[in-house]
């Protein structure tokens, strides 16, 4: 028999802060560490939608956001976070970032209280331990993104569905249904299975002077109806919420689709998903002007051609959204989950709940024989419609946790039949059904996961340069190196095509910083790496080249800009150091007609200079006296001039020339040695 629970511990509120506070010491222990520079020098500069949100939100208090167009975004999330911005400041982050944190805490809590309400005190705690322990709940919650706002929105959407219904009742669950619906607009999808299990509660009957229903939309419609009056009266046309749902359909229905990656064909590979993006490439392709709507209803249409004409590959797809729907891997679309939890010193111990195991314990407390018909109906109605939504469009880490955050409600009930088995150890009240059918989709979802899946070694790659681009943005030069090398060390392993256009990012920079060290042998040994890898690649010859000038290679140095220049002939960076090598191998006479080339071309005084030394080195003195002298009129700081002036001068015996020469480059440059020592000698 359960030994029953203190007081203290049944408690609602007790239940709801202690788990509360529990969720919120763990998040933010995460968020003080990944904000360490050592670990994560970025996370203070979010990129990607995060960046966006953040750009966004400092824009809202500029008075430059929102623009006079419909949302393309759900608009909840850029308005909390500038309210953020608007206590603590755009230079406050941490402060920020805690409150990301409760806000994630607080749906811990009421997870909880909606298994409280469910079952008994024991489901209760195992809930709100089970999502306060969530480590993709943990990891969201210091990313500037809407998932953890709307994660919280519906479990509090949960909890006030569960409650006694009232008039009052059924307005906030009104009300917090459009607040998550303007936060991420697909949890409309469960407005009918919210409806069912309201009606079949009695509660769109008449409340009073109103009927139930009425009621509900009224709080809806408090919510939706600012962001649906400003599409209308600033954007000109009746968009709901946002005209982003096209976009998002046709990105996970195309053939170039993964089923996970936020890849938009047409689009360049930064775009950052704004309205002007979508409908300049709706623009381009059908040759109209476009709205956002009418680009929206053409990224639905372009999305349900791909299933119209080739239904095979649809399916397919379709197949792989729904294995990744139950695999247990987390991933992400456009960061690498698994690279930043193994840099967190919390997160990367293995003893974390995650997807599988939430999902097996749900599925044991759905069984459970005291869920009442109509609340069993309710969970699996609402887990079911969203996972089918979500496969309407593509799936990742991201778009998963509103649904495991929904499934700790459940799985907390399974968890604490576990529990009451296991310290009765008397495993009769375990339905042996649910038991074996938890056990056989927990292994469906982890075994053909951890045997196929395999962590893709440019994912890693690009993880690496992308944390050393942010050591260098603080100017750690030393981590900067040693992760950049990683980085190329994993590429050299595994050479992957797709690191090719973001190689030269790692190689010039890395180059720039052992030069930056007077370490020259270790710049010019990158860029030998460079143009191994990248044979084809103009831009790390160029680099190479002007290293080997500056080292003295001359030889090698021209080889490499002979390359250049039959791929490119108009280069005139690449004829001019041709022209240098030349001249520094001895041959004059092929480099004079380089660097007059380049002289006709563009205004270099590098090219008049070298026109000036190969004449001298031809023996063509007085051209050569003209040129430099031609020369010093228009840059009289080109003091090198000045040098083979004042000797072409010692060569003709030209004495007071010379003395006037090597004064007037003392008065450039008054340390120079040698011009001190001529005039000591022509004294």
């Amino acid at each position: 028999m359960a030994r029953p629970s203190p007081r203290w511990a049944s408690s609602p509120v007790t239940i709801f802060w202690v788990v509360t506070a529990l969720a919120l010491v763990l998040r933010t222990i995460y968020i003080l560490q990944m904000s360490s520079p050592e670990l994560n020098p970025g996370f203070w500069q979010p990129g990607g939608d995060a960046g966006v949100h953040d750009r966004w939100a400092r824009q809202l208090l500029t008075g430059t956001w929102p623009l006079p167009e419909p949302f393309f975004r759900a608009p909840l999330y850029p308005y909390f976070l500038g309210g953020l911005y608007g206590v603590f400041g755009v230079d406050g982050p941490a402060g920020v970032q805690l409150v990301h944190g409760l806000v994630s805490a607080l749906g811990a809590g009421l997870a909880a209280l909606c298994a409280l309400r469910l079952w008994s005190v024991r489901a209760a705690w195992s809930a709100g331990l089970l999502m306060a322990t969530l480590w993709s709940s943990i990891y969201f919650a210091g990313e500037l993104l809407a998932v953890t706002l709307c994660v919280t929105l519906n479990l509090l959407l949960l909890r006030l569905v569960l409650g006694r219904l009232s008039r009052r009742r059924l307005l906030l669950i009104g009300l917090v249904l459009g607040l998550s619906a303007i936060t991420r607009p697909t949890v409309l999808v469960i407005t009918p299975v919210l409806l069912w299990y309201l009606w079949r509660r009695g509660g769109l009957a008449r409340q009073g002077w109103a009927p139930g229903w009425l009621v509900l939309a009224a709080g809806l419609a408090l919510a939706i109806g600012p962001v649906t009056t400003h599409n209308l009266i600033r954007g000109g046309e009746p968009v709901l919420i946002a005209a982003s749902g096209g976009v998002n359909f046709y990105i996970g229905n195309n053939r170039h689709a993964d089923g996970r990656v936020a890849f938009l064909p047409g689009a360049p590979p930064d775009w950052q998903g704004e309205l002007s993006d979508a409908l300049e490439l709706a623009g381009t392709e059908t040759g109209m002007t476009m709205t956002a709507r009418s680009a929206d209803r053409y990224f639905w249409g372009r999305g349900l051609r791909f299933w119209r004409d080739d239904p095979g590959a649809a399916l397919r797809l379709l197949a792989r959204k729904s294995w990744l729907l139950l695999a247990a891997g987390e991933r992400s679309n456009n960061k690498n989950l698994a690279f930043w939890r193994s840099r967190s010193p919390l997160l990367r111990w293995p003893v974390w709940p995650g997807w599988a195991l939430l999902l097996g314990l749900a599925l044991l407390g759905v069984r459970r024989s005291d869920l009442g018909r109509d609340e069993r109906r309710l969970l699996l109605g609402v887990t079911g419609v969203y996972a089918a939504a979500l496969l309407l469009f593509f799936i990742n880490a991201r778009f998963r946790l509103p649904l495991l955050a929904w499934l700790t409600v459940p799985a907390g009930g399974g968890l604490s039949v576990l529990w009451t088995a296991f310290r009765s150890r008397s495993w009769r009240d375990v339905p042996t059904g649910p038991a074996v059918a938890a056990v056989l989709v927990v292994a469906i979802s982890v075994i053909p996961d951890a045997v196929t899946y395999h962590q893709d070694p440019a994912t890693d790659f690009e993880s690496w340069r992308a944390l050393g681009n942010r050591y260098l943005a603080i100017q750690d030069a030393g981590r900067a190196i040693s992760t950049w090398e990683r980085a190329l060390a994993i590429d050299e392993q595994h050479p992957a095509r797709a690191n090719r256009w973001s190689l030269p990012r790692i190689y010039q920079p890395l180059g720039q910083l052992y030069l930056a060290q007077r370490r020259s042998d270790l710049a010019v040994t990158t860029h030998r790496r460079w143009v191994q890898r990248l044979p084809e690649s103009t831009t790390g010859r160029m680099g190479l080249a002007n290293l080997l000038l500056q080292t003295g290679r001359p030889r090698e140095a021209g080889e490499n800009l002979q390359f250049v220049l039959a791929h490119e002939p108009g280069n005139d960076d690449a004829r001019l150091g041709y022209a240098w090598s030349l001249q520094r191998t001895g041959q004059p006479g092929a480099a004079l007609v380089q660097f007059e080339q380049v002289a006709r071309n563009v205004n270099n005084p590098s090219a008049d200079f070298g026109v000036g030394l190969s004449l001298l080195a031809l023996g063509r003195l007085p051209a050569a006296e003209a040129q430099f002298q031609s020369l010093l009129d228009r840059q009289p700081q080109f003091w090198q001039a000045y040098e083979n002036l004042a000797d072409l001068y010692a060569q003709t015996g030209q004495a007071a020339k010379e003395q006037q020469v090597w004064r007037a480059l003392l008065k450039r440059r008054p340390e120079h040695e040698r011009a001190q020592a001529r005039l000591a000698l022509l004294r």
